[in-house]
């Protein structure tokens, strides 16, 4: 499994966020650029922060020293994937609760009660016991 980090230029972060300012949704946006609603929201919360200053450059600074720059830098790789994958999660729990609700709604079960069902003697001849 590929843990490498995505990078995403400056002109794309400013066009997501201009295109999440005329009206389109999270869950839209992410969909359509295969991004998790979650980096999305930090994102958003920049651009409303810094406006066009939003964005500046290659990342923040690592803290500490070189040495320790490589965990820091793998984790934040694996909260990446970690957060990718719970929004597309949480997109096909949303598409199956929707499911579910549309075959409740216009498939109901056919026995409402099945006391009744099996309670009823069958209409079978029974079978003669062999001698």
């Amino acid at each position: 499994m590929d843990l490498s980090r995505a990078v995403y230029s400056r002109d794309l972060k400013i066009a997501i966020m201009r295109t999440l300012d005329t009206g389109a949704t999270a869950r839209e946006v992410a969909r359509k650029y295969q991004l998790s609603p979650k980096l999305l929201e930090r994102w958003r919360a920049e651009w409303r922060a810094k406006g066009e200053l939003a964005f500046p450059g290659a990342g923040r600074p690592s803290a500490g020293h070189a040495g320790g720059a490589a965990p820091v830098r793998e984790d934040g790789r694996r909260i990446v994937e970690l957060e990718r994958k719970i929004g597309q999660m949480t997109m096909e729990n949303d598409f199956l609760k929707k499911a579910l609700r549309h075959f409740k709604e216009l498939h109901p079960p056919a026995v409402v009660d099945g006391g009744d069902v099996c309670l009823k003697k069958s209409t079978k001849p029974q079978r003669k016991a062999k001698p």
